[in-house]
């Protein structure tokens, strides 16, 4: 069996069949690092979008496992509701074991345009006495309020024997370095969500701090494969290859990138 890693898709579904012609995929585990891009419409729209690549993924013998990014709805992922044997939907703190490895897969993130995506039907007030609020999902939000990382000391104190780690965020130290400047896109939104910067800043260290606790834990992953930030860098700290994948950006573990050309 092969062995890829996907970037965000954002609910361009087409692409992943797009991939397995072009590239003749078969036999094969494609892994995808969050925004797959679930939740934006109605259940049943979102399911027959689906069920037009499921076929293909069928018959060339490929699973897609997806968690979740702060574009999806957590609600699908913790407990996967669509049913395809093919595509897979998977809470986090999951970790799946394909072609020998075991790999660590954790979601969520924050938004930096959270605040101009809540829709009418949510309000305009999303903070009250100090707190989030949340809001029942009823099919065409495109904003929720557990969209971020959490950290689960407990659970990931326990794990053994980790050789790779999904993110759909990344540590501090990872690329982007957010050390001295946000950059104009998050300055533009934090000009009226006053929190988002001490937000952002929180989850990069929570991030950090999950590989703090693996390593404590004897763990020692080689590899660690990230989305969210729109962009293909590679850091290398500790002996682990940090690399953060390009929106619809493939790569198949053990190989160089996969040639676009």
């Amino acid at each position: 069996m092969r062995l890829f890693y996907l970037g965000d898709i954002h609910g361009g579904f087409k692409l992943i069949s797009n991939y397995i012609d072009k590239f003749g995929i078969k036999d094969a585990h494609i892994v995808q690092v969050g925004d797959f891009g679930v939740g934006f419409k109605t259940f049943l729209k979102e399911k027959r979008e689906l069920e037009m690549y499921h076929t293909k993924l069928v018959n060339n013998n490929v699973t897609v496992w997806a968690f979740r990014g702060n574009h999806d709805f957590k609600p699908y992922f913790d407990n996967d509701p669509f049913g395809f044997s093919n595509i897979k939907l998977i809470p986090d703190y999951t970790v799946l074991e394909l072609c020998g490895k075991r790999i660590l897969c954790v979601g969520g993130a924050v938004s930096v345009d959270r605040m101009p995506r809540l829709t009418s039907k949510q309000g305009d007030v999303f903070e009250k006495n100090g707190s989030w609020v949340g809001f029942e999902h009823k099919g065409n939000e495109s904003w929720w309020h557990d969209e971020v990382f959490e950290l689960d000391v407990d659970k990931v104190s326990s794990m053994k024997d980790i050789d790779i780690v999904l993110t759909h965020t990344a540590p501090a130290y990872c690329h982007p370095d957010n050390s001295f400047s946000f950059g104009p896109l998050v300055d533009s939104f934090a000009h009226y969500d006053k929190r988002l910067k001490s937000d952002l800043v929180f989850e990069r260290q929570q991030m950090s701090e999950l590989f703090h606790l693996l390593r404590l834990n004897g763990n020692s992953p080689v590899k660690h494969y990230y989305g969210h930030f729109h962009a293909s860098e590679k850091t290398i700290v500790d002996g682990c290859e940090h690399r953060l994948l390009g929106v619809g950006e493939l790569w198949e573990e053990n190989l160089d990138e996969i040639n676009f050309d």
